[in-house]
């Protein structure tokens, strides 16, 4: 079994959709912690906003430049 290289190390920012009932939008985050399940790398991610944790899939995340 091969195992792929995750994209996102701790601490890094990034951003995701949050999807509720009136709608989506973009939040920031920080990564806390990563793992590797059922083939897919999985990131509990801190919301900048609230203070509240997320799981976020690695195909729903993507990462903040910094300018």
């Amino acid at each position: 079994m091969e195992v792929k290289n995750n994209k996102y190390k701790c601490k890094e920012e990034v951003s995701f959709e949050k999807r509720g009932v009136f709608g989506s939008s973009f939040v920031r985050g920080i990564v806390i912690s990563y793992k590797f399940v059922n083939y897919n790398w999985v990131y509990l991610v801190e919301c900048c906003d609230d203070k509240k944790l997320l799981t976020i899939s690695e195909d729903e995340i993507w990462s903040l430049e910094m300018q």
